[in-house]
């Protein structure tokens, strides 16, 4: 493996440590569990029709989702129903934003703010914000700048929370930064310039719990967006963000510089001023 394309992403202190956590890997993982996982991932990275046609979604399903949209599931049988009084009767919550003022985006400072808020670590337990099995943090939270302002220039960064800094791994021309947002956002033209990308990093995932650790890093990936989207809030009212997973996950792992088999994205959030 090229050393551009190793998951680690230049994390490590350097080439030894890194062949050394390879050569773990390689004695400990069995196989055929890697190959499991990772085709069962590649499987889940197109939405494809039952019957092989280009629709998502089949038009018998669109009554179906008028009817449970916004909706709790509840069951159909209970022993007992018990009222809560004491609950405010409507709860103040932000959902997600689809607008945004696209010629602002939020300054260094408070990217700064953001990133720290949500990813950081506790100086003294090394925790995060959210729980991470084994303490493990598979899932790399990835900055990624469509246009360039301040100090940040068209590219994907990763943020480094023990130095507390931003590392840039792949540049963008203007050009390719108009045609990975076009590509991105689906035709969606109020979406910001700003998105953060959790890309995994598979063989970390895996190798402590195998399929299970797969599972706990999807269960990351949503923590991880659940705090930022929360820092966002707290950060500023007029802040607003929208996950998203319609996108071609091979297509954008390799355009932010990442391994797209072994440290895939799985989830894109835009976030911005909003309109």
């Amino acid at each position: 493996m090229k050393d551009k394309e190793r998951v680690t992403l230049g994390l490590e202190t350097n080439t030894i440590e890194r062949s050394f956590n390879d050569y773990i890997y390689e004695r400990s993982m069995p196989k055929k569990i890697e190959n499991f996982i990772l085709k069962f991932h590649q499987a889940s990275t197109y939405l494809i029709h039952a019957k092989g046609k280009n629709d998502v979604i089949d038009n018998n399903v669109f009554n179906w989702l008028t009817q449970v949209e916004r909706t709790d599931v509840r069951p159909e049988y209970y022993e007992k129903k018990i009222d809560l009084n004491y609950l405010p009767i409507n709860l103040e919550i932000k959902g997600s934003f689809r607008e945004y003022q696209t010629d602002r985006n939020l300054n260094l400072e408070e990217i700064s703010l953001l990133l720290n808020s949500s990813f950081g670590r506790d100086e003294n337990t090394k925790s995060k914000r959210y729980g991470s099995a084994g303490g493990l943090y598979p899932v790399i939270p990835i900055l990624m700048i469509l246009k360039p302002f301040d100090d940040l220039e068209c590219g994907s960064y990763v943020y480094d929370s023990e130095h507390k800094c931003l590392l840039k791994i792949k540049s963008w021309t203007v050009e390719e930064s108009v045609e990975i947002k076009k590509e991105l956002s689906k035709g969606f033209n109020y979406l910001p310039n700003t998105c953060i990308a959790y890309a995994v990093d598979i063989r970390r995932a895996i190798l402590k719990y195998h399929i299970r650790g797969y599972r706990h890093a999807l269960i990351e990936v949503g923590a991880m967006s659940q705090v930022f989207k929360e820092s966002l809030h707290n950060l500023n009212e007029n802040f607003g963000e929208v996950s998203w997973s319609g996108f071609n996950d091979n297509q954008l792992s390799h355009a932010c510089g990442l391994n797209a088999r072994l440290c895939p994205i799985l989830l894109v959030q835009w976030f911005g001023r909003i309109k």
